[in-house]
């Protein structure tokens, strides 16, 4: 049990100097507090970047919260915040949010809870609209959720907007290795397996170092090194402070990418970290200190990824063609399901399917077919819809079915501004590269870059143990090809650990059972580094972290932790099944609607 207002144990960095400065709005008072930062730099050099002393000023800034057009029952804003916490100079950024207020009373509101939706590159604003009233719900209502673009994200400035337009970036990946992912050979470890695999690498590395080139001239370094995870705590901080004052505690809550964003916010700021919950965990050390072309943090979070497709497989024969369209009345086993499928890849592996009609006529590979595989894993809502359709592909009956995962329709290449002006560009890959590259490990210098080859050898090494989708989560989510962002290594210092610091209120660390990309092993790791300053919490559901169904015993712990200041006992706490079938059942979750829809679409066929 704990109060809102105990205070850490561990008494971290206050603000820093520039960030007070920021709030001052006069020339006259940002002249004197950048006089006493000059000062102050003797000092300033005796400790650690994030353990700096600092002045206090004050400011009357505040957000400006309007009924958002696309909800009004959310409220939008914008706050300016310096671009770089350390320097004026440096000049301001502007950050998007919104606000689900709470639907208590004054009196039982328990102040804010901060967001992060994951990616990283997924817009906070927009994705708001579709989990913000379910978050909220889960954490006891007491809390307004807000939530916010990322710099470089959605509206908020400066924006990463390398190719000028969506169609532009789109009309770049197209029927490359970064929208088809791999192919992977029937004998990926012979020799002529290998080679098929690096002539795909290669294209893979071509399109990394173009596309880095093409952002360092429109977007250029320096406004991408402002574009990270450390950064991102920063203006978390700014965002409690105009909203819940200097002194409160900030809540978090985040989801898969989102959990970085939370560890690093409970170790820069540990006399700051209020409830802090992060479900469906990565490393941070691992995401700080790795590179991620070693392959090591893929092979972590690809732990449960055969797994949960048993699973998938499993619950899909036990329902039967009634509720699960890849299942026949003959089949003996879930393999006779699984067989089917592994005939159909084998098959475009050897000749694509053709398509002609869909709207981007075109082939499907087996890559597709695996990269939307592995898609719906997480997603439990959309496994009966998603049975349809493959089974649709293996019959022929409808081949174009599932190019709409895969190959998206192409945007508009006149769009309209929205009403409030803002006119979406896409290019949600460099978007996440902007914060994964920005948080990267630069190579050092004379390091020499990973070869195609050396890239491949890794990769071999993860499909020995997560063997169909290994290659394919490897191009499906970009995070390689850091040495080729122009935001890699450039601007303020990073942070980089330690991250056991210790908590006044432990984190709630939540993981799922058959999670394909954040696995219990990984939350596991993060549980065992924060020792006593966490509780880690498992549910027997499949799904990735929020996209997964929550169950009544870990909603009940949730709500607890966030409303009553109730912390588990006990180090883990076992939540158990509660859905008998996950086909059965599949139209009642009902999870995340709005992010099914823009998946498949609206085809009431499915």
């Amino acid at each position: 049990m704990y109060g809102s207002g105990m205070k850490s144990l561990d008494s971290g960095p206050p603000r820093r100097p520039i960030a007070d400065a920021f709030r001052m709005k006069t020339n006259k008072l940002k002249a004197w507090a950048a006089a006493l930062i000059l000062f102050s730099s003797c000092w300033v050099l005796l400790g650690p970047r994030f353990s700096l002393k600092s002045l206090s000023f004050h400011s009357s800034q505040r957000i400006d919260w309007q009924p958002c057009l696309e909800d009004p029952s959310f409220l939008c804003g914008y706050l300016e915040v310096p671009t770089d916490y350390d320097n004026p100079a440096a000049g301001t950024s502007k950050l998007a949010l919104t606000n689900y207020p709470a639907t208590c009373s004054r009196s039982e509101r328990l102040g804010i809870i901060i967001t992060n939706y994951g990616g990283p590159g997924v817009p906070g604003r927009e994705a708001s609209f579709a989990s913000g009233a379910r978050l909220q719900g889960l954490t006891g209502n007491r809390h307004d959720i807000i939530s916010f673009d990322q710099r470089g994200l959605g509206r908020s400035t400066p924006k990463v907007n390398c190719f000028g337009s969506s169609l532009k970036y789109e009309l770049f990946k197209t029927n490359t290795v970064f929208e088809t992912t791999f192919s992977v050979p029937e004998d990926p470890f012979s020799a002529a397996g290998r080679a098929v695999l690096v002539e795909q690498q290669k294209e893979a590395l071509a399109l990394e170092e173009t596309q880095g080139a093409v952002c360092e001239q429109t977007i250029g370094a320096e406004a991408l090194g402002y574009m990270s995870t450390t950064t991102t705590v920063y203006d978390m901080e700014e965002i409690s402070r105009v909203m819940e004052g200097e002194d409160a505690l900030i809540n978090f809550w985040g989801g898969s990418y989102g959990t970085i964003v939370g560890a690093y916010l409970g170790n820069m700021l540990p006399h700051k970290a209020g409830k802090i919950l992060i479900d469906g965990v990565v490393p941070g050390d691992m995401w700080s200190n790795e590179h991620y072309d070693s392959q090591a943090l893929l092979r972590l979070l690809l732990t449960d990824s055969e797994k949960t497709y048993q699973f998938f497989l499993s619950e899909c024969f036990k329902a039967g063609p009634e509720f699960c369209a890849l299942s026949n009345p003959q089949d003996e086993s879930s393999r006779d399901i699984e067989k089917r499928i592994d005939d159909l890849v084998e098959r475009l592996q050897l000749q694509p399917l053709h398509v002609t009609n869909y709207t981007r006529p075109g082939f499907f590979t087996s890559g597709g077919v695996r990269s939307t595989l592995f898609l719906v894993l997480q997603f439990p809502e959309l496994w009966t819809r998603y049975a349809q359709m493959l089974a649709s592909v293996i019959n022929n009956t409808d081949p174009a079915a599932l190019m709409r995962m895969v190959y998206r329709p192409y945007s508009d290449p006149s769009p309209r501004p929205q009403p409030d002006g803002y006119l979406e560009t896409g290019q949600g890959e460099l978007l996440r590269l902007a914060i994964s590259c920005g948080d990267g490990l630069p190579y050092a210098e004379g390091e020499i870059w990973p070869t195609a080859g050396k890239i491949v050898d890794k990769l071999l090494v993860t499909l020995e143990s997560s063997p169909r989708f290994g290659a394919t989560v490897h191009l499906m989510e970009q995070h390689g090809g850091c040495h080729f962002w122009p935001g890699t290594g450039v601007g303020p210092t990073r942070f980089r650990g330690p991250f056991n610091k210790t908590l006044a209120t432990p984190t709630l660390i939540v993981a799922n059972t058959h999670d394909p990309i954040t696995p219990y092993a990984s939350a596991k790791i993060v549980k065992d580094t924060m020792g006593d300053s966490a509780r880690l919490l498992l549910q027997d559901v499949p799904g990735h972290s929020y996209l997964a169904p929550t169950t009544d015993c870990a909603t009940k712990v949730i709500s607890g932790y966030f409303a009553d200041g109730v912390v588990p006992k006990d180090s883990e706490t076992y939540c158990k099944r509660e859905l008998d079938n996950y086909f059965v059942h599949s139209s009642d979750i009902q999870v995340n609607p709005k992010l099914v829809e823009d998946l498949i679409g609206k085809d009431s066929r499915y």
